[in-house]
């Protein structure tokens, strides 16, 4: 036997595996499209509607990475408690048991035709359905080829007498479980793992005893790929990947005692190895699924403990928005619509007391409301860096379209707390250092026109978040003009007022309403933004 050859062999067949694998991930995903999303967040209520999701979700798109993505980027845009991705966590676990049985098939045979029709599917089609389902099937038939390969590399390993004395050797069930675990570990793949067993069994070269306890092996070493992926990521990511090690590594513990009964099940079952390996990953991740979800809050309890919440860096307004969460545009792009909303929030609330601090209010009030607008600056920095992150990616038009519509609502509100920042606390400094004052009158009618500004931003911002529709807006406008043209009168007739100041109070008085009509105006923008 020429060992280099077959080696070659075996790791090219297992590199077509892995790329189909992707492949087919990717069509499933770009079919299912927002929809998972949608069903993800809907199906959050309890436990069991958490496992449904998850189970579901990772059955149609054949990836549990992307899964605990979903669920890490929901957890942290606040849509669902940590508690509800253990439910998810749990049903991934079980919807890759999918894979194994799409696997144990062994229709190889059929792969170069799979591969035809889907590539010419995916080629010659411009319609997005057909497109999608030429890519999945064009993952499959490469997934069905790399087996078909690796089947091919280990036939005359039959007749090779180290391979045979090394796969007697697992025989010692510990002994599998650390092979299984450190091959998943190096390939980042349980359902490589879990392809190469099935090949190896069908071979005749690994019995179903050893071919269970490599399949444990699997689930433990892809929780190596769960930690590796949470390093450096949000403490959710870290959290799901603690549970993660804690739910699989415990089930392994479970079952290790019982690998020759399972065996005994899987054989009175089923006589096809392929089929046998198959059931056995399935019968395993049930059992342990159906076993762990009854103790999901102490188990969200004791995670939470093991990882505690780190205090947020003072130099970071908006933790959440992390690189982790592009993997899945559509959770990025919503995690950057919750930033907005939340510095709206902050730029709220310079809008509300700029004014009244501008018209009287003392030197040390103009230095807080600076210091605020430095935490909107570093705010708005974050959300346009995340944002050209997105744009940096392959985004489709409609995200493109929201992506627009983010940053100018960003820079919206970036603008207007600095109007009042800039202009109108600048104006006040000099209203301190003259020391002159705006009449009662005159602050009464500023006040009532500074509400109607505010009034127009609070709707907008409501709308922008999603909370209610108002036409409010657009309704006052004409309102919010006459008041305005009626207060501008009120200072013009103020100037042949003979008190000491009044040109200086005039122009004061006068920039201090342009900023209001400036905040009107860019309230209006907002909600443009928000329809």
């Amino acid at each position: 036997m020429n060992f280099t050859a077959q080696i070659i062999l075996l790791l090219g067949g297992l590199a077509l595996f892995l790329h189909g694998m992707n492949v087919m991930t990717d069509g499933l995903k770009a079919a299912a499209g927002s929809r998972m999303k949608s069903f993800l967040k809907g199906m959050t209520r309890n436990r069991w509607t958490s496992l449904v999701a998850g189970t579901g979700i990772t059955a149609v798109i054949q990836s549990s990475s992307v899964t605990t993505v979903l669920a890490v980027g929901f957890v942290s845009a606040g849509l669902i408690t940590f508690q509800s991705t253990l439910g998810i966590i749990l049903g991934a676990n079980l919807g890759t048991t999918i894979t194994a049985q799409i696997i144990a098939f062994k229709i190889t045979k059929a792969s170069w035709l799979m591969i035809a029709a889907g590539f010419l599917a995916s080629f010659l089609f411009k319609k997005p359905t057909i497109k999608n389902v030429g890519t999945i099937l064009l993952g499959l038939g490469l997934v069905f080829l790399g087996m078909n390969v690796m089947s091919e590399a280990t036939t005359p390993l039959k007749s090779y007498q180290p391979f045979i004395e090394l796969m007697s050797g697992l025989d010692n069930y510990l002994y599998a479980i650390l092979m299984g675990a450190l091959f998943t570990a190096l390939v980042q793949s349980s359902s490589a793992t879990t392809g190469v067993v099935i090949i190896l069994s069908m071979q005749g070269l690994l019995g179903i005893e050893a071919a269970i306890a490599l399949i444990l092996g699997a689930n433990v070493g892809t929780c190596v790929t769960a930690v590796l992926s949470a390093l450096g990521k949000p403490q959710d990511a870290m959290r799901v990947a603690v549970s993660h090690i804690f739910i699989n590594v415990a089930g392994v513990l479970i079952w290790y005692a019982f690998i020759g009964q399972l065996a005994n099940m899987v054989e009175f079952i089923s006589a096809d190895s392929a089929r046998q390996v198959a059931n056995a990953h399935t019968i395993f991740n049930a059992a342990n699924t159906l076993l762990f979800i009854w103790f999901v809050k102490p188990l969200a309890k004791l995670v939470t403990w093991l990882v505690p919440e780190k205090k947020k860096a003072i130099s970071k307004v908006f933790p959440e928005l992390n690189d982790y969460y592009l993997e899945d545009i559509d959770i990025a792009l919503e995690l950057a619509q919750n930033s907005i909303s939340k510095l709206g929030e902050k730029a709220f609330e310079i809008i509300r007391a700029g004014i009244p601090i501008a018209l009287t209010g003392e030197e040390y009030q103009l230095i807080e409301l600076r210091d605020k607008d430095i935490l909107i600056d570093k705010g708005h920095a974050e959300i346009l860096n995340f944002m050209q992150s997105i744009q940096s990616r392959e985004i489709s038009k409609e995200q493109t379209y929201i992506l627009e519509q983010q940053i100018e609502a960003v820079n919206v509100l970036e603008t207007a707390a600095d109007m009042v920042t800039t202009t109108l606390v600048e104006a006040a400094e000099h209203r301190i250092e003259k020391r002159f004052k705006v009449s009662d009158v005159t602050i009464d009618k500023i006040t009532t026109l500074h509400n109607m500004a505010l009034n127009a931003f609070e709707n907008a911002l409501l709308e922008y978040q999603l909370i209610k529709k108002s036409e409010t807006i657009d309704l006052h406008k004409d309102r919010f003009k006459q008041e305005l043209q009626d207060l501008r009168l009120h200072l013009v007739e103020r100037l042949s007022e003979t008190e000491t100041n009044r040109i200086e109070i005039y122009r004061f008085e006068s920039e201090v309403l342009e900023g209001i009509r400036r905040l009107h105006a860019l309230a209006r923008r907002l909600k443009r933004k928000a329809g």
